[in-house]
């Protein structure tokens, strides 16, 4: 039976879920279209389709503390749940865990413990709340303090975040070329006290918010894409004037002063979503989430937005709903990377410069049957919040498999220190005891080496040149022997009193340059007699610069190359040369 596509796809979702878990999950009774986070602190504000808004604060720290307490104690339980100690699958796959250790609240729930708090709520909309954004804090002298409102009855809402007061509002019908269009997305410019409103009849409406006032502006475009304004981007790098939109199949970059610039071919899929890369400081670069569950890449360096470069494969079964930069550049990963969430309720990390999938997390429980993730975004403290109609979840930035990696690193770094104490006590009272025994046993192996490579070879070359050496040769060479011999003594009682302070380490002797010149183990000897040839008519001379030093006799290199050690340096030092033999 073949397996179908559907399945293998969420069986390789089901090997890349990551163990990090939620540390709020916020429920709702009525279905939520629509949250925004405050750009510097921890508040939320979520509309819902009644048209209420609510606006909560979160102890995040407290959540995270709480979320880890509550995972240990269950692990430390030993219910039913974790049997056959199947406890780190089981925390490694959230979506198909039956207990959850993070705190899940009702929206019209009390929290006693005070992680989570109402500030206020309001019927702010009649019909639904369609959108809501924070004031850009990046805008001259804004803190983040006021909030923008639409909903179905068309009119936008100016409020304070602390209490919810209403300080404006404007009832956009008039600008509408048809009286049953609806704004679907806001825009504030990041730089200029501009409101852009996109509809869903693919319009681009503008508004002036100077003066905590909302006030019509002369600009307007009509047409910027075929169907519903799916997503708003301002470019600020480029212009305070200049926006991208995406709608239908198209992505547009427009000029709310002239008009749409550049349109992109017809795409043949719907594209729902966009952002910028975390690390894309010009806006040159856009990710477009489309309908048929791939994402893709655009470059207005290349060709000025007019068609896609490079596709992502994400799931085919679904669409990418919504998508956000991770805005986090301490990790190269990360900083590549972008969080796109699908209709079928599951969040994938794709690093856009590898052109994969790193990461992903399930939404709602299980894989596939969740509801769509209509929201994504980072708070200011880095962590996800995603959100579908049914509930939002800000997750944690602990991650399960790096704390327990930690604790077994931390361990091991434990254990290896007590071994090397014990080692090193251990090894001190040897030391004590058995120094001369480890030097000495250093000394025989290395005396080994030496005889197993030239032994026999050198009591050879002794044996002949004792027999054909004069007296004087004798005394001379027993001189040299016994200047060796103490060099010997004194070189091994160094290597005894520095092995004493030092640990054992048995090294090999440094060969002669003999040994070097012939490899074998035994050596040939050259037969001197024949090598040696008298000059008659130079006698004379030889007699009387006997005081000079000779010329060895002229012999080819294979020839030099069967010189053993000893002899070679008795004839750098004269001691058995040629010289000897003259006049035989």
């Amino acid at each position: 039976m073949k397996k179908s596509r559907k399945g293998a796809t969420r069986a390789a979702a089901q090997l890349l879920e990551s163990s990090v878990s939620p540390i709020l999950d916020l429920t709702y009774e009525d279905p939520l279209f629509t949250f925004a986070l405050h750009p510097s602190k921890p508040i939320i504000v979520s509309g819902l389709a009644t048209g209420h808004v609510f606006c909560d604060t979160y102890n995040a720290e407290e959540l995270e503390r709480l979320q880890k307490s509550k995972r240990d104690e269950i692990e430390s339980r030993g219910s039913v749940t974790f049997k056959d100690n199947k406890i780190y699958k089981t925390t490694k796959s959230i979506s198909q865990s039956k207990n959850k250790w993070w705190v899940v609240k009702g929206n019209n729930e009390e929290d006693t413990t005070g992680n989570v708090v109402r500030n206020w709520s309001t019927k702010r909309h009649k019909g639904s709340c369609r959108h809501i954004i924070f004031e850009p804090i990046q805008l001259a002298d804004s803190t983040g303090e006021y909030i923008y409102s639409i909903g179905t009855d068309n009119i936008i809402k100016k409020a304070q975040v602390s209490n919810g007061k209403v300080i404006a509002k404007i009832d956009v019908t008039k600008d509408f070329n048809t009286p049953d269009d609806h704004i679907n997305k806001l825009c504030h410019s990041t730089t200029h006290p501009f409101l852009i409103a996109g509809t869903e009849s693919g319009h681009i409406l503008v508004y002036d918010t100077k003066s905590n006032g909302l006030r019509r502006s002369e600009h307007k475009i009509f047409k910027a894409n075929d169907d519903q304004i799916n997503q708003i981007l301002p470019m600020p790098e480029v212009s305070a004037y200049h926006y991208l939109t995406v709608g239908s199949t198209t992505l547009s970059h427009i000029d709310i002063r002239k008009g749409i610039v550049t349109q992109s071919e017809n795409q043949e899929d719907e594209l729902l979503s966009m952002c910028y890369p975390s690390n894309d400081t010009k806006n040159d670069e856009v990710l477009v989430g489309h309908g048929e569950g791939i994402v893709t890449i655009w470059k207005k360096s290349k060709n000025n937005f007019t068609d896609q470069l490079t596709r992502i494969k994400i799931n085919k079964e679904t669409s990418i709903e919504s998508m956000v930069p991770t805005y986090n550049q301490d990790d190269d990963d990360l900083a590549n990377s972008v969080w796109c969430g699908d209709a079928e309720g599951m969040l994938h990390r794709i690093n856009y410069k590898k052109g994969k999938i790193s990461e992903v997390r399930v939404h709602s429980s299980g894989f596939g049957l969740g509801d769509e993730v209509e929201g994504l975004d980072i708070d200011f403290e880095y962590r996800l919040v995603s959100a579908s109609m049914g509930n939002l979840r800000i997750w944690s930035t602990e991650d399960i498999e790096e704390g327990d990696a930690e604790d077994e690193s931390e361990e091991d770094d434990e254990d290896n220190e007590d071994e090397e104490n014990d080692e090193e006590g251990e090894g001190e009272g040897e030391g004590d005891s058995d120094d001369s025994s480890a030097s000495e046993s250093d000394l025989d192996l290395s005396d080994m080496s030496d005889l197993s490579e030239s032994g026999s070879s050198v009591e050879e070359e002794e044996d002949d040149e004792d027999k054909e050496d004069n007296d004087e040769d004798k005394e001379v060479g027993a001189d040299k022997d016994d200047e060796e011999e103490e060099e010997e003594e004194e070189e091994e009682e160094e290597e005894e009193e520095t092995q004493q302070s030092q640990p054992v380490i048995v090294r090999k002797k440094r060969r002669d340059i003999g040994q070097i010149l012939n490899p074998s183990k035994k050596k040939k000897l050259v037969d001197l007699n024949k090598a040696a040839k008298p000059d008659h008519h130079n006698d004379n001379e030889n007699d009387t610069d006997s005081d000079s030093e000779p010329q060895p006799p002229p012999t080819k290199k294979s020839k030099l190359d069967k010189i053993s050690a000893k002899q070679l340096k008795n004839m750098q030092k004269h001691e058995h040369g040629i010289r000897r033999f003259e006049g035989l």
